[in-house]
């Protein structure tokens, strides 16, 4: 979540011209930390702290994707 605070403050706010890219950039993060949870789901003994983070910050993404559908 910080990664897309940075990028917001950074002028990546959107704007009429640009909502499909910010859109695009957070479909790309979600499908990013969704690799990540299930590389993590692999190995011999996962870290449930780093899987809750993991899908916290995905659930967040997904909330931003469904507001930018509105």
């Amino acid at each position: 979540m910080p990664e897309l605070d940075r990028w917001e403050n950074e002028g990546g706010a959107v704007t009429p011209k640009r909502p499909t890219a910010r859109l695009r950039t957070l479909e790309r993060h979600h499908n990013q930390l969704e690799a990540k949870v299930q590389a993590e789901q692999k190995r011999p003994n996962p870290c449930a702290i780093e899987l809750q983070r993991l899908k916290r910050e995905k659930l967040y993404l997904k909330d931003q994707i469904r507001q930018m559908g509105s």
